[in-house]
């Protein structure tokens, strides 16, 4: 972290939630890189410790913020607990946990029972509206702010497979839309990252053999999902590109927008 160089986000408090591994780590040290005091979100203490002594060596400022953001209760103590430790919260990046219970995502409807169905809608909408609905005292008390969910473009494109992921996601979108008309009056502006395939995170269904008949099949059904994303992208998209995406809306720069959803995706879908 450079001492003398102003960085945009010098001076400025970011909760980043799921920041223990892949998207949610990158948006960390991303925030941190540019200035910002982190508090790293997760529920296994040694992973969130890690990445806090990772950000600290390289001269940036973090603390570890333990919760399970598919609960409401955990997620508004910790989150009061952040702005507490640092006097203040400036930004919110809502990531993590998108990962479809132990199942296969790519499952038709009829075949899910009521449980899957449960999780799905925590896993991808309120894990995100939780931490919201939390941050926004403190957000109003430092007299504005940014808040940046991260979603999957099924809910911005029809997919045969994922109608609960993409109906979630769609929700979050939503919501978003609507709270960014709320939350404008008080300078705070709230903005989606939608994704597809990222090529260096683990995909979520790569433990899911369970759902299959065997593993073989599996792994067979996963290969080709996972081929079939990459013959369509023009581009390739990693973790590294989600964090810059996500500092923008997170920086000065996008002072301007509100209520939009963005979509990193290489090219495998333009949804309007």
């Amino acid at each position: 972290m450079p001492e003398c160089e102003v960085l945009p986000l010098t001076g400025k408090v970011a909760l980043v939630t799921g920041a223990t591994g892949f998207i949610g780590r990158a948006v960390a040290f991303k925030l941190a890189s540019q200035g910002a005091s982190i508090a790293v979100n997760g529920r296994n203490e040694q992973a969130g410790k890690t990445v806090v002594a990772e950000i600290t060596a390289l001269g940036g400022s973090a603390m570890f913020a333990q919760a399970d953001i598919t609960d409401g209760g955990q997620v508004s103590s910790m989150v009061d607990k952040v702005a507490s430790h640092f006097g203040k919260l400036d930004i919110l990046v809502a990531s993590g946990a998108g990962a479809s219970h132990d199942s296969l995502p790519f499952r038709l409807f009829d075949e899910l029972d009521h449980s899957e169905i449960d999780y799905y809608i925590k896993s991808h909408w309120l894990s995100r509206a939780y931490p919201v609905q939390a941050a926004i005292k403190h957000l109003k008390a430092a007299d504005g702010g940014k808040i940046v969910l991260i979603g999957t473009d099924a809910g911005r494109v029809a997919t045969v497979g994922e109608s609960m992921i993409g109906g979630s996601t769609a929700g979050m979108m939503q919501m978003s839309r609507a709270l960014a008309r709320e939350l404008g009056r008080h300078q705070i502006r709230i903005n989606v990252v939608s994704m597809s395939y990222i090529s260096d995170a683990e995909p979520r269904w790569q433990n899911s053999s369970d759902a299959l008949e065997s593993k073989e099949d599996a792994e067979g059904k996963r290969q080709g999902m996972l081929e079939n994303l990459r013959k369509r992208m023009l581009f390739d998209v990693t973790t590294e590109d989600i964090a810059a995406t996500v500092a923008f809306f997170a920086g000065p720069a996008s002072d301007a927008i509100t209520g939009q959803t963005l979509s990193v995706n290489g090219g495998l879908s333009t949804p309007g």
